[in-house]
């Protein structure tokens, strides 16, 4: 078997490889954090983590999105504690010292600053330390790198897939929440980029995979390990469910159903009246944040509002049914890598990139080793080891 269609599952459990990616895919990849519409107004913000970095990312005061760190530079205290809110008077007053900054960064108070007069302390130079951020489709990306390209260039065609259903009008995140998994966050990413654990899901199999037209339904993978499930039709009411052929977001046929997964960690999923983004934040090797936002178009109507949160929770949200399984089936996964019980996992379905082929598995291990410089298939190689296979 190529080296290429297995993996070494020391890399879900290698505390070496946990700190590797931080380092090497976190630290300089462009991630996402939020959708602009849960920062829409001035003051308004998020905090996030990002290779186990604190962050804020907020509307200034002259409405535009800014990212830093959220660490006070005077001694490194948490200037934000809450995971949301709104920023009044554009001030962030540290708690520690009250050293106060504006939502541009700067420094613009500093408690009984004569006391620094000796050593010349420059108010200007002590302001928050900056991070990139892009916008796109209204999606807020950050880069904690600064050799990154620039964030279309990252995303490459998969911004072209973004762009019909989540581009083309203003959309607003109407749900959020997230969940801890006890497991790699490597492991979820899996669930969202095959189509072969459909059959986990009693929905899919019912709705999808029992059709003979779905079969035919085509992953294209893309360079940056990105990922895009082309658009096929659901059979909702083959679950009872009623049919989803009115007010579907631009560029979904009725009953469509779209999903584009960016490298590493993000899933934008579109099923013709509503949409999702699932996105990870990795804790531990065997511990990983997952947030998930319900999304609708901005000018919706309150009857039209009302059918999308009821078609997200038909099949997302916490009481959903897919998520409490891919949940639950990650997290045997987890078990059982970590006792060593289990050394390889096998992803090598090969179907002409059809819905339950592994080329996507695949394309995303192909960028992890280009990041990483390490072999998926034994982490004790380097990533040369299998560029031969590729």
């Amino acid at each position: 078997m190529p080296p290429t269609h297995y993996l070494d599952n020391r890399i879900y459990t290698d505390p070496e490889v946990f700190a590797l990616e931080r380092e090497r895919i976190f630290a300089r990849c462009w991630k996402f954090v939020c959708h602009e519409s849960e920062i829409g107004n001035r003051g308004d913000y998020r905090t996030a983590t990002l290779a186990g970095v604190p962050l804020i990312v907020l509307r200034d005061a002259e409405g535009t999105v800014r990212a830093y760190y959220n660490i006070c530079p005077h001694r490194g205290a948490a200037l934000l504690r809450e995971s949301a809110g709104s920023i009044a008077n554009d001030r962030i007053q540290c708690f520690y010292h009250l050293w106060s900054f504006d939502t541009a960064g700067r420094c613009v108070n500093i408690p009984e600053a004569g006391a620094y007069e000796a050593v010349g302390l420059d108010r200007d130079r002590v302001g928050l330390r900056p991070v990139r951020v892009e916008l796109f489709c209204g999606m807020v990306f950050v880069c904690l790198g600064n050799d990154a390209p620039p964030l279309l260039e990252a995303l490459g065609p998969a911004a072209d897939d973004m762009r019909g259903p989540l581009g083309a009008r203003p959309l607003k995140v109407f749900h959020y929440h997230r969940a801890e998994i006890k497991a790699n966050w490597k492991l979820f990413v899996e669930t969202n980029t095959e189509g072969y654990h459909e059959l986990l899901h009693v929905f899919n199999r019912r709705t999808g995979v029992g059709r003979a037209e779905y079969r035919k339904r085509r992953w294209e993978t893309h360079a940056g390990g990105h990922n895009t499930f082309h658009q096929a039709i659901i059979g909702y009411d083959r679950h009872e469910l009623e049919g989803r052929e009115e007010a579907t977001f631009p560029g979904m046929v009725p009953n469509g159903h779209i999903v584009v997964d960016l490298f590493p960690d993000a899933m934008f999923n579109v099923r013709a009246t509503v949409g999702r983004i699932d996105s990870l934040t990795p804790m531990a090797p065997g511990l990983t944040l997952l947030e998930c936002r319900g999304i609708g178009l901005a000018d919706d109507t309150d009857e039209e509002r009302a059918m999308r949160v009821r078609h997200h929770n038909q099949v997302w949200g916490p009481s959903g049914q897919n998520l409490p399984e891919d949940i639950w089936a990650v997290e045997t996964q987890w078990r059982n890598m970590e006792s060593g019980a289990l050394a390889y996992s096998i992803v090598a379905r090969e179907e002409d990139r059809a819905a339950m082929d592994d080329a996507p598995v695949r394309n995303f291990y192909a960028e992890w080793r280009r990041k990483t410089g390490r072999a998926s298939h034994d982490i004790g190689l380097d990533a040369s080891a299998v560029q031969a296979a590729e």
